[in-house]
């Protein structure tokens, strides 16, 4: 929540004089200020935040071991999408090893 409203103040207390969302120079040129530089790294750290917390939740609910989610976190937090698509991996990978020993 801290980080959500930190973004939205950021985002709207400062906004930007000159950049926007057409296109990727109007987005090099947004992110040229450090206000809104700024406020997009809080947009990430929340939404990681975000994600690293399902990951944990979703873990739990398939009951699978914390060692398998914990290295998930850390790249996660640093590379977002890439942490949430680890998780997924593993998870699959876990789901069909537990599937093929209750075949057994």
């Amino acid at each position: 929540m801290i980080l959500s409203a930190g973004y939205v103040t950021m985002t709207f207390a400062f906004p930007p004089p000159t950049g926007g969302f057409g296109s990727f120079t109007e987005v090099t040129e947004l992110f040229a200020h450090a206000d809104t530089l700024i406020a997009g790294w809080i947009h990430y750290l929340a939404f990681d935040l975000l994600v690293g917390a399902w990951i944990c939740r979703q873990g739990r609910r398939d009951d699978m071991a914390f060692w398998l989610v914990a290295p998930c976190l850390p790249v996660t937090f640093l590379f977002g999408p890439a942490g949430y698509l680890m998780f997924q991996i593993v998870r699959c990978v876990r789901r069909a090893a537990v599937g093929f020993v209750r075949d057994l």
